[in-house]
Parts: C-alpha cells; sequence; structure tokens
C-alpha cells in the first residue's frame, strides 16, 4: 500500500502538468495527436490563471467516469463542462 502523499503528490503532478501545457500552448500532447486545442471563448490564447481553473474543476467534472462533464457539455450551446465555463474556455479544431 502507497502512503497518502503519494496520491497528493500524483494529484499536483496532473494538475501541473495540463495546466502548464495549456497555459502555454493551449494544448497537451494528447491533443496535439488528436489536433484540438484550449482556447478563450473569443479564440484568443488562454492564460495560465484559466488552464489552473478549468483542470481543478476536473475534480467535479470528472465525477461518476465523467458523466457530469459530458451531461455539462451535451447541455451547452458552446460544448463546454464545468472547468471551461468557469474558465470562459472551449476546445476547437488546432490549425
Amino acid at each position: 500500500m502507497f502512503p497518502w502523499y503519494w496520491g497528493v503528490l500524483y494529484f499536483v503532478i496532473y494538475i501541473a502538468y495540463f495546466t502548464l501545457l495549456e497555459g502555454s500552448k493551449g494544448q497537451t500532447v494528447g491533443k496535439m495527436i488528436t489536433k484540438i486545442k484550449v482556447v478563450r471563448e473569443d479564440g484568443s490564447p488562454i492564460d495560465m490563471s484559466q488552464a489552473f481553473t478549468r483542470n481543478i474543476l476536473r475534480i467535479i467534472d470528472g465525477l461518476f467516469a465523467y458523466l457530469i462533464g459530458a451531461i455539462l457539455i451535451w447541455r451547452s450551446d458552446k460544448q463546454q463542462r464545468l472547468g471551461d465555463s468557469m474558465a470562459r474556455t472551449v476546445v476547437v479544431k488546432a490549425r
């Protein structure tokens, strides 16, 4: 059994990975492969604060195997999950 702090460390690395890559490039490695990116609702690049907000809210979006996030995306005109809505970001096709 792993000590509790391994879980905390994993969570910090997980959030840091998404925040740093999306906040600096708009894309994680997976988004680069699938040719999508995160931008502000007006199409401009996001900043670190927006990247952190959208990713820390993965905690809620990810509940019940991302069912919460999926329902919010289906109900949203802009196809935003909670993290995107709060950070005022959208996921679009990369050019």
